[in-house]
């Protein structure tokens, strides 16, 4: 089992080395690179471009429509409706009680800011209602990818950078759209963006698929383990 454990581990490093490569190198090897002027970004091909994040992505500010359903930040799963993450997850889930009428309107692939993001990075939401007042909503200024930039979100590299806008553990202090302006971005064009994304979700699915394969051989050896100790214990099977 513990050599099963190590793969995993390793498929998974596998996995956060392919999306940060893909997302901040692009997918041909040979395209010309260039420095990008910022440390978090260091070099990248010479016909993306570097934007101030702020001019990328906006504060959505509307307050929360009439038949808003109410939605749950969650770093497993993006904002998804609140009903949803409960059946996910098997347990209900504390409903708001105040300040309803300060809950934020959410748009179908806008980002959220949430209170554990400096640990995990930006939330993408795929789903439309509301949400806490407390977090702050990202939409497009102009045409993204919504999966490009939900993987380039909760890349290691981005998250790191986030981080080091803030004394977020010390100091008790959430991000907001301040932190979330100091961390430039990088723009591959439109269509290579998809691109990108598609190339990371179809090597993702095969290294999940791995992991998969082997979470289930790691549960089948346990149970395998369990009915031995068991039948040795009432004697259904001899001990030397």
């Amino acid at each position: 089992m513990r050599i099963k454990e190590e793969q995993i581990a390793l498929l998974r490093e596998r996995r956060q080395i392919l999306i940060q490569q893909a997302v901040t190198r692009g997918l041909n090897p040979d395209a010309p690179m260039e420095d990008s002027g910022i440390d978090w970004i260091g070099q990248i091909p010479a016909h993306w471009k570097v934007r101030r994040s702020k001019y990328v992505f906006t504060q959505r500010k509307e307050l929360a429509r009439k038949n808003d359903i109410q939605l749950s930040a969650t770093q497993s799963y993006g904002v998804i409706p609140q009903d949803e993450f409960e059946e996910l997850v098997g347990r209900r889930v504390v409903k708001i009680q105040t300040n309803l009428e300060k809950r934020k309107h959410v748009e179908i692939d806008d980002f959220v800011i949430s209170m554990r993001s400096f640990q995990g990075g930006l939330e993408r939401a795929f789903a439309t209602g509301c949400i806490r007042s407390s977090y702050v909503i990202l939409q497009p200024l102009q045409p993204v990818n919504a999966d490009f930039f939900g993987y380039l979100f909760k890349s290691p590299r981005y998250i790191k950078t986030l981080q080091a806008t803030g004394s977020f553990i010390r100091d008790g202090q959430d991000l907001n759209f301040d932190n979330f302006s100091k961390v430039d971005l990088f723009l591959p064009p439109l269509d290579e963006q998809a691109e990108i994304a598609a190339n990371i979700r179809a090597g993702c699915e095969r290294i999940d698929n791995g992991i998969a394969i082997k979470e289930e051989q790691i549960a089948a050896l346990k149970e395998y383990k369990t009915s031995l100790i068991n039948a040795a214990v009432t004697g259904k099977i001899k001990v030397a």
